[in-house]
């Protein structure tokens, strides 16, 4: 075997890939936690008792990682200590420190462990195309790379011990810290996890965060009313803190005062049921904070409990209260001033679950049901809106959908390629959430256009695939639904390529006959184009050339028919493709030249790089070895620029190499072989490793 192993050596009894760095890949050490609270206080007992795990850890060279689960009530602070204590702690852990929030409880769905994972590895430095598919290959992955550092995972807000196992580091040295309301009872018994349980505050810690809130002058003025503060509150951080800004930002208010307001909330609480039992103190704690807002504060507040998932930006809250921005951010900042939502970036907050539940408790309380569909609709048609936007950037020559309505701010999100990929990554998660709130109410144009814009799943690790696969079944049956008959064709045809794919062969051509039987139904040649193209790349990648190429003719042939000089063009590319695979290259040079005919005059980057490759395929076939490597000169330094066309660029290198080879640049070839070994090493791909084998037979002779 050639090539250099760099880091853990496993010893398997079988291996089907074995992927070779061209290089060391340089040690990433993240450190992912969100800000701490900058007046903690109390919790002696609780970090007293951390601090002894964390010393067993580094004295227990020969066990396996520690995992502490801090367990209490929602609202007892149980996240606020752990993050506190991490930011303590994490120079011990020079590995780095990573932090997810799994969401276990709250309106939205929990995180599933593949999508954790997914990020995990990339924040340790795993290209994205080399993240394997599938929880387990991702945790075994997940637990090499953690074993040789030591690390801190803070796993916040989990909701049962199946989430938690997969992200749990293995190897002695690493600890990981998990928060539950849950008691996670079967996680304690198969991992052996040690507990510490987080209760309300002692009086005379919370009494120290009121201090640190109101001053100590105010609260040395009313000992008696603090104390009282701290009982009406229940001894929960998170009510106490609430409670306190509000005194803070009322000098003319005494504290006695409030807590006689506090109290009265209370009186008029008939019952509190389902979430929200037992938890009686807190949910009079909010209403009464809430009933002091002004009535815009007020209303975009409980308008947040209607976003499905606790954090968002500037920009969605504003759709979503049909605020223009300015206003929206002016009254994020204040209701951030009174700890009722969390700044966590620029021009981006979440909130608390349990205020993220009461919001949308108040919503249903103080929002007509007219008003709270409209406020929902308004949010998903901008997602959607900037999500179609951000697709076409991507995808400019591609089929789309109309955008539901023309979402606001979209120049400032993603006013080019770059930040419309950045956009769609970032709220991959939340854009999944939306479509499926959309789904439950029939926003059929949502559904469906966030089903088109999840092709860029495809452009990311593989994990991503099975979520793209999901958001455009869901498209399909949203387009079923409404009778979209275009839309069903469009999104069958994404759906078949998804498949096609991940080399699920028989359900690819079950989507492109759909998409013929559709196209024979109402006589559209552009889907029976569709179908036919979809069909012949099929064929192509079953080996089956002589159908491809078939399948491509007929295709063309309805392009010219119709006029559609687009397609035409990149029908003719793949038929160029097709003849060099069959060794028909004056064939393949005479199609590459009539698609560069169109391709020269579109000006797209891409789109010329493409008719350059096959260009250059047909004249290397011909043997004219220096036009070919001039015109893939030009393409790799197109495909370099763009990050997610390396698979592109691979190809290019690859076959520009075979024309450094024959005319007698071995040293160039050798280089060239190895650099795109490189790359397939980074994609994951089972050919990286042929590629070096290459590479040494060729600089050895």
């Amino acid at each position: 075997m050639g090539g250099t192993v760099h880091g853990v050596l496993v010893q398997a009894g079988r291996v089907d890939q074995v992927v070779l760095p061209s290089a060391p890949e340089a040690a990433v050490v993240p450190r992912q936690l969100p800000a701490a609270v900058p007046d903690f206080c109390g919790r002696d007992a609780h970090v007293a008792a951390l601090d002894a795990l964390r010393a067993e850890v580094e004295r227990d060279a020969g066990g396996g990682a520690l995992v502490v689960a801090l367990g209490g009530s929602a609202g007892v602070g149980k996240s606020t200590l752990a993050v506190w204590w991490a930011h303590r702690v994490q120079d011990h852990f020079p590995g780095g420190t990573l932090f997810v929030n799994l969401r276990g409880y709250g309106p939205s769905a929990p995180l599933p462990p593949q999508v954790v994972l997914t990020d995990f590895l990339t924040s340790l430095g795993v290209a994205e195309r080399r993240v394997p598919e599938g929880v387990e290959a991702q945790g075994a992955l997940f637990r090499s790379l953690v074993a040789a550092r030591r690390m801190l995972v803070v796993l916040d807000n989990a909701g049962s011990a199946e989430q938690v196992r997969p992200l749990l580091p293995g190897a002695a040295g690493s600890l990981a810290l998990v928060t539950s309301r849950g008691a996670l009872s079967e996680l304690v018994v198969l991992e052996a996890i040690r507990r510490v349980a987080v209760n309300v505050f002692e009086t005379v810690d919370a009494v120290r965060l009121v201090e640190g809130v109101v001053g100590r002058a105010r609260t040395a003025a009313e000992p008696d009313a603090v104390g009282e503060l701290v009982g009406v509150c229940a001894g929960l951080p998170l009510a106490v803190r609430v409670a306190a800004t509000r005194v803070a930002s009322r000098p003319f208010l005494s504290v006695a005062d409030v807590v006689e307001e506090i109290r009265e909330e209370q009186r008029g609480l008939i019952g509190v049921e389902g979430a929200w039992r037992g938890l009686g103190g807190v949910r009079s704690v909010f209403d009464w904070s809430y009933t002091r807002l002004d009535a815009v504060h007020a209303r975009v507040f409980r308008l947040v409990g209607l976003h499905p998932v606790p954090e968002f930006g500037v920009h969605a809250v504003a759709a979503l209260a049909a605020l223009d921005l300015r206003s929206a951010t002016r009254v994020l900042e204040e209701l951030a001033e009174q700890h009722l939502v969390e700044p966590v970036a620029r021009r981006r907050y979440r909130v608390h679950d349990l205020l993220h539940d009461y919001a949308a408790y108040r919503a249903d309380l103080d929002e007509t049901p007219a008003a709270r569909e409209e406020a929902v609709t308004r949010l998903a048609e901008w997602y959607a809106g900037v999500a179609v936007a951000a697709d076409r950037w991507l995808f400019p020559q591609a089929r789309s959908v109309p955008v539901p309505v023309e979402a606001r701010g979209v120049s400032a999100l993603v006013p080019d390629r770059e930040q419309a990929v950045g956009w769609l990554r970032r709220e991959r998660t939340v854009l999944s959430a939306v479509q499926r709130m959309a789904v439950e109410r029939d926003l059929y144009p949502v559904v469906v256009a966030l089903g088109v814009a999840s092709r860029h799943l495809w452009s990311g690790p593989r994990a991503w695939w099975s979520e793209g696969v999901e958001a455009v079944s869901r498209g399909v049956d949203a387009a079923v639904g409404s009778g979209d008959v275009p839309a069903e064709v469009l999104l069958r045809d994404l759906k078949g390529h998804s498949h096609r794919g991940e080399g699920e062969f028989e359900a690819a051509e079950a989507e492109y006959r759909a998409v013929q039987r559709a196209a024979e139904r109402s006589g559209n040649p552009d889907w029976h184009q569709w179908a036919l193209s979809g069909l012949a790349i099929l064929r192509r990648d079953q080996g089956h050339l002589e159908e491809a190429d078939g399948f491509y003719r007929a295709s063309w042939e309805i392009a010219v028919r119709v006029g559609d000089e687009v397609e035409e063009a990149m029908v003719l590319g793949n038929l160029s493709l097709v003849a060099a695979a069959r060794d028909r290259f004056d064939e393949a040079l005479d199609y590459a030249q009539r698609a560069w005919e169109w391709r020269s005059r579109n000006g797209d980057v891409l789109t010329i790089a493409y008719g350059r490759h096959q260009l250059a395929t047909a004249w290397q076939g011909l043997g004219d070895h220096h036009t070919a490597m001039g015109l893939w000169e030009q393409v790799a330094e197109t495909y370099t620029a763009h990050e997610d066309r390396r698979a592109d660029l691979a190809m290019a290198l690859e076959a520009m190499a075979g024309s450094l080879a024959a005319t007698s640049r071995p040293d160039a070839a050798v280089d060239g072989l190895r650099r795109v070994a490189g790359i397939l090493s980074d994609l994951g791909d089972p050919r990286a490793g042929q590629l070096l084998h290459r590479a040494d037979e060729l600089s050895s002779h």
